[in-house]
């Protein structure tokens, strides 16, 4: 095998390394934390909240920080209205227009209610998540969430709705009418 040898300049040789050096030490600071935006699974002052992530909005809506408060309990509910389809509840990524049609439905959902009465640092604007806005959490700040099912307000179908596993990593349709975790979340438009 032949070896092949590169002289450089001792200067430039050492301008890339600390060129690359300030990149890797300053890499989330330069290019992924805008100016007043919070680390990702760091607490958000005055938002009520964890940063969870940005989420694309859709149609044209804005993009979106999702925000995932501390509870000081956990909070239980099933998801409700078993045997009926909501109408506007089956969005994966909105899950603040779903959380808005169940709490308009004839029937009671006590997940999206438990979650839009939630309020922290003075804002009262949570909704149940999204199946994708649980996915998003699950990828960014599991650590926030307890070891167990958590509700979306995705509907699934009459007789079920999405739910993510926080200990396996996994999205499931459940049974309306079974009782799992309910984390509220909000939104920050910057």
């Amino acid at each position: 095998m032949e070896q092949v040898s590169i002289s450089i300049d001792a200067s430039v040789a050492s301008r890339i390394i600390q060129r690359e050096f300030d990149r890797l030490l300053n890499y989330a600071a330069i290019e992924h934390a805008p100016s007043g935006v919070p680390y990702l699974g760091s607490y958000w002052p005055e938002q009520g909240g964890y940063n969870a992530g940005l989420v694309r909005g859709e149609d044209g809506a804005p993009d979106y920080y999702l925000i995932v408060p501390l509870l000081n309990e956990q909070l239980r509910a099933t998801w409700g209205g078993s045997g009926e389809e909501v109408e506007g509840a089956t969005s994966a990524s909105d899950g603040l227009a779903n959380t808005r049609a169940l709490l308009a439905d004839r029937n009671e959902h006590p997940a999206a209610k438990l979650a839009s009465e939630f309020i922290a640092d003075g804002h009262a604007d949570f909704y149940l998540p999204a199946r994708r806005e649980l996915q998003l959490a699950e990828a960014n700040v599991p650590e926030l969430f307890e070891k167990a099912y958590h509700w979306s307000s995705s509907q699934r179908s009459a007789y079920y709705a999405y739910d993510m596993d926080f200990e396996g990593g996994w999205l499931g349709g459940n049974h309306k009418g079974n009782e799992f975790l309910v984390r509220p979340v909000r939104r920050f438009i910057p």
